[in-house]
């Protein structure tokens, strides 16, 4: 089961299964409003099997020194973003419209940097975690960005795609591309490279979640020359 928690720019998400595993922890000084959606599910911050990152930005990984170190869980993320979590400072953010040129100095956040424990690799799976599903890489908005795919087609995919506007403010469920991307077109092959797999549910880092139906239509208007091979 994905619980979303929402957070003041983001979405994080705690998987329910065998353990409890958290996926991203959003920006700086929310470790309490996590801990207290964790407490509402039935989970302490002990219980924590595994603190897993989509990518490597201050609004996703924000608070997670705070929250390894009070809840002794393991940090995981993909070795291509170790740098950006270890510094705890995001690369050079290159818009992907005119609203993330805007936005770009008020997002550009620092945020306490850690080590990670365990690197994620694509095809991984998170079984000893007790989580039924594995990792899939997504690159593009960030080059070691990631999606978790259950086993029952439910995905997390970060901010490879988001919903609505204003962060998910208006029309939640409507996609979109992020605001930033490192390359838009490796965006569009990793969202085409996750459609694939026949998800049943898109969870995202920014409104949602996603109809994976509605992201094939948008798909196929923005990137028509792609398959899903």
């Amino acid at each position: 089961m994905i619980i979303p928690i929402r957070l003041k720019l983001s979405n994080a998400y705690l998987i329910a299964g065998d353990r409890p595993v958290l996926v991203d922890t959003g920006s700086p000084g929310e470790t309490n409003k996590i801990a207290q959606a964790l407490a509402q599910a039935g989970v302490a911050l002990p219980d924590l099997a595994l603190i897993v990152h989509t990518h490597g930005h201050g609004d996703h990984a924000g608070s997670t020194r705070e929250l390894q170190q009070r809840s002794g869980a393991p940090v995981a993320i993909h070795p291509a973003d170790g740098e950006l979590l270890r510094l705890g400072r995001k690369a050079p953010l290159t818009p992907t419209r005119f609203t993330g040129r805007v936005m770009r100095p008020l997002v550009n956040m620092p945020f306490a940097g850690v080590e990670a424990d365990l690197w994620l690799e694509d095809g991984q799976s998170l079984a000893a975690y007790g989580v039924p599903g594995r990792v899939i890489h997504t690159p593009g908005h960030t080059a070691g960005s990631i999606s978790l795919l259950l086993d029952n087609g439910q995905a997390i995919i970060g901010d490879l795609l988001m919903g609505g506007m204003m962060g998910g403010a208006f029309r939640p469920t409507r996609p979109g591309y992020h605001y930033f991307a490192n390359d838009l077109t490796q965006v569009q092959q990793s969202i085409h490279h996750l459609l694939s797999y026949n998800p049943t549910r898109l969870y995202v880092g920014h409104g949602g979640p996603l109809p994976p139906d509605a992201v094939r239509q948008f798909m196929a208007i923005q990137s028509p020359v792609l398959s899903y091979g």
